[in-house]
This record gives structure tokens, sequence and C-alpha cells, in this order.
């Protein structure tokens, strides 16, 4: 399939000038989500995949595909560069093994490879607008303390594999492109790890697995919320500036494991294992990742003018689960 650039009015009939927006990771977990608010908000989205037929739902509500690899520089980085907006949410697949040093140092550099390709291709002085996805892992373990996005990172587990693409976003902002950077905490859905490691097995009565060791805070944020402040912040957030996408209170693990129980009305079940098992099996990179700490403020996503859905996990969880539920129906 030849890559075309389409602008062209949505079928949503939304009046006025039509918004192209280009997007990375349209089928990934957040990217899934992301879709239906961006044509909703009535964006003509010109959606990158190496396989085209995975995006045959988006492509009946409007989406354009964009056949092309961020590994592999070529005719779809034209539209890229021709989209008012761009929206990038990909990375490369990370869970299909268990992570060692190697594999993460793969990762760094496919990683630093698809943004340098991506970024290079986007052109100063359009007013095109750009949201680029980092990850939490690159702020670390920042301790008890809540923070805001003047803490220095501190890169643990994933962190310095991530360090180099994100560090390298100085210098296209220094050149001129108008990025924003979110940086979205523990996204919780009805798919991916809440859904595979805590809501399944849950359901089937089968213990969940803990790693013995102290309750360590994350900063969570729903799915559905995470996918709203992306497109919020695509269009009102700072150009050169940092948010984190969290929700108003941090929790643990345990905090929306217990919920989930109470949401679904069964037993909670908990296996705990040695940290060393946990090291065995998970590799180095995600054991050392799993022991930072971090509880982010909302703030400055607040003062955009956002406002949350689901502003605590104990709103968020039933949602999850009742969403969940449904898909297994």
């Amino acid at each position: 399939m030849a890559a075309t650039f389409r602008k062209q009015r949505p079928r949503s009939g939304i009046l006025g000038p039509v918004k192209t927006l280009f997007l990375t990771g349209g089928t990934g977990f957040i990217g899934a989500a992301f879709v239906p608010h961006a044509l909703a908000a009535g964006y003509q989205v010109h959606a990158l995949t190496r396989r085209p037929a995975t995006l045959q739902p988006w492509i009946q509500k409007g989406v354009v595909p964009v056949e092309g690899d961020l590994l592999t520089p070529d005719a779809w980085r034209d539209i890229a560069a021709r989209s008012d907006f761009v929206m990038h949410l990909a990375q490369p697949e990370t869970f299909t093994r268990r992570i060692t040093g190697a594999r993460a140092r793969e990762y760094r550099d496919l990683r630093l490879r698809m943004d340098t390709n991506l970024l290079d291709s986007l052109r100063p002085g359009t007013g095109q607008r750009i949201c680029y996805v980092g990850g939490t892992s690159y702020i670390g373990h920042q301790g008890p303390e809540l923070k805001d996005e003047t803490a220095p990172p501190n890169p643990r587990g994933w962190g310095p594999y991530v360090a180099p693409a994100i560090e390298s976003l100085r210098g296209h902002l220094a050149r001129g492109l108008q990025i924003v950077e979110a940086f979205p905490g523990a996204v919780y859905g009805p798919g991916s790890w809440f859904g595979g490691y805590v809501l399944a097995p849950m359901k089937a009565g089968k213990p969940l697995i803990s790693v013995k060791g102290p309750l360590l805070h994350t900063s969570p944020i729903h799915l559905e919320d995470c996918a709203r402040a992306l497109l919020h912040l695509m269009e009102h957030g700072e150009v050169g500036q940092r948010y984190f996408v969290v929700d108003d209170r941090p929790a643990t693990l345990a905090d929306l494991v217990q919920r989930a129980a109470q949401a679904m009305d069964v037993p909670l079940r908990v296996r705990t294992v040695p940290a060393w098992l946990a090291r065995l099996f998970l590799g180095p990179v995600i054991e050392d990742s799993r022991k930072a700490e971090y509880r982010l403020s909302n703030a400055r996503l607040h003062a955009t003018g956002f406002a949350f859905q689901f502003p605590t996990f104990a709103e968020g969880v039933p949602d999850v689960v009742k969403r969940w539920q449904e898909t297994q129906r």
C-alpha cells in the first residue's frame, strides 16, 4: 500500500478546517483508546502501521492507514511532515521474553532510531504540534515525597535505556520543533497488564503473585483519562514542558488489586514469592524497575484545564472491572 496523504472532512461532519493528525502506536494499549477520542474531536487521523489489516475497525470509522515502519525512513515521513499534529506513542515491543541487559540495550537502540526517523522528518516553523509520550521509568525512584516535573530524573530499571531517546528531545526543541512531553504513570485498563495479570486470574480464583518486600507507591491513571489527557496536551500543553499524566492519588499495586476484588465481589488470594525468584523470571531490568517508588503531582496537568473522569483509582478501578467483564461475555 502506497503512503497517501488525505485531507478530507471527517465522517463526523464537524464544520471548520480539517485537522490532520499523524499517529504512531495506534494499535497499542493506549493508542487504541486514543483513536476514538481523536476522531470525536474532528481529527483526520493518519495512523502509521506495518500491517494495515490491524486497523480495519478504525478504517471503517475514517482512519487513514499509512503503511510503514518507524525503523525504515520512507514515504510515511512526508505524511508526518505535512500533518498539523503528531502523536508519538510507538515504542519497540518489550514484553515478548525475559528482559536481559542485552534485550534492554536492543530496546534502547531501536527506540532512539524510531524517534530520530520520525522527529528528523518534521519541519520547524510550520506550526505543527507534537506530543511525545515518554515513560515514568525515566523519572525513576523519587522516594516517598510528592514530586512535580521539576524533580531531577533518577532513571532506574528501564529508565537508563529510555534516557537517550528522551534526552535527545532537547536537540529537536532547539531546532524549533513544537514538542510537548507527556509521561503517563501506571496506566490501568481492561487490557494489558491489569486485565491479564490481575482481573483474569482473580476471576478464575487463582492467586495473584506478589514479590516479597515493602509496598511501594506509584501514580496510576485510568486508560481513558490517559488517552483524553494526551489529546488535551497535544492541543493545549506548553511547548518545551513536561507533564506527568497521573491521577490525584498515588497508590500501591495492592491498593488497586484490593479495589478490583471489591468491585468483582471475589476473595483476594495472593501468593508471595521471594525477590530473587522474580529477578530470575523477569530479568534484572524489570526487577529494578519494580523497586522504584514515585508519587507524582498532576498539578501542572490540572493547570491546563484538564478534568479527570476518574480522579483516583477508587473511582477508576470499578469502571475498568465493568469494562473487562463486558468483554468476557
